[in-house]
């Protein structure tokens, strides 16, 4: 059950999942609903132990059937929820959770998203690393000292909140930045996705991902749903007119998420739920966010 201090709390749901566990737990238990036999077919294996996870192709897929296939076993696929939104691909989830995406029009997606991802790495080496435990003053000179000594492209692509920030660029870049935030008294961590998402990278893929993303059908939401891109809650027909070009450039611009959790208060949550997989967004919960998150208990 939720939490009694907080009423119906939002959902929120993860970018790509670095650890496979619950998504190979989630996708067991329900392994004959239609969207995880999809996957498996797809991703030609015989069941979720065979996924290779390392592959962003694939593993990007299986964040995004793992948190459908969990929110909806808790909360129903019409659930009484005050809003929904998610972090990088987990935008994605948190749309055809919404029922403004169908979710098997979201699994194509999912899969392009990782063949685009896969490409620019094909093109040009890049990384993401994640600065903790700095400011945003310290973080941007980091960023101009890492650009400066190697003549590379480093672009802030992800605010999780005030003292977390997700930079991407070319791998040397990142590397050299991931270097100087240790020096600054900071942490990182080097993120083992492959594709520049979030960043100008990106941009000789941005036709291909448009062609995907003018291929899936729009509906209005049955849930609130707040985006991490340009912050706002979408509710009606009406309000997701403008969605197609917002999640082709979505490809290219940073996640919002400190901001978008904001906004996700202001549309009427008190609290949000990590639907997951994993708890990452709780964790991130616990630095400094404008909503708590509270965790529902209920089996798988």
């Amino acid at each position: 059950m939720v939490s009694p201090h907080f009423s119906r709390p939002g959902v929120a749901f993860p970018g790509q999942a670095i650890d496979r566990r619950d998504v190979d737990a989630t996708l067991n238990v329900h392994a004959g609903a239609p969207l995880a036999v999809a996957l498996l077919r797809r991703a030609g294996a015989g069941s979720a132990a065979e996924l290779d996870f390392s592959d962003t192709r694939i593993g990007q897929p299986a964040t995004y059937v793992a948190g459908l296939l969990r929110a909806w076993n808790r909360l129903g696929v019409a659930p009484d929820v005050p809003v929904t939104l998610g972090h990088s691909l987990g935008e994605i989830t948190a749309l055809a959770f919404a029922g403004v995406i169908d979710p098997m029009q979201g699994l194509d997606l999912m899969f392009e998203l990782g063949e685009v991802g896969h490409h620019q790495e094909l093109m040009r080496a890049s990384a993401l690393v994640v600065l903790m435990g700095l400011p945003r003053v310290d973080v941007d000179w980091v960023i101009r000292l890492a650009v400066a000594r190697t003549s590379g492209v480093l672009e802030a692509s992800g605010f999780n909140g005030p003292h977390q920030t997700i930079l991407c660029g070319d791998r040397k870049a990142a590397e050299t930045a991931a270097e100087l935030a240790v020096q600054h008294g900071g942490r990182a961590t080097l993120l083992p996705i492959r594709g520049a998402y979030h960043s100008s990278l990106m941009v000789d893929l941005l036709d291909r991902w448009g062609a995907a993303v003018r291929r899936v059908d729009l509906a209005a939401p049955k849930v609130p749903v707040v985006s991490s891109v340009d912050i706002t809650c979408r509710r009606s027909a009406g309000d997701v007119a403008d969605l197609a070009g917002l999640l082709t450039r979505w490809l290219l611009l940073p996640v919002r998420w400190a901001d978008a959790v904001a906004a996700a208060g202001q549309a009427g949550a008190g609290a949000l739920w990590d639907a997951g997989p994993g708890e990452i967004l709780r964790g991130l919960g616990k630095r400094g966010s404008a909503l708590p998150f509270v965790r529902v208990t209920e089996p798988e």
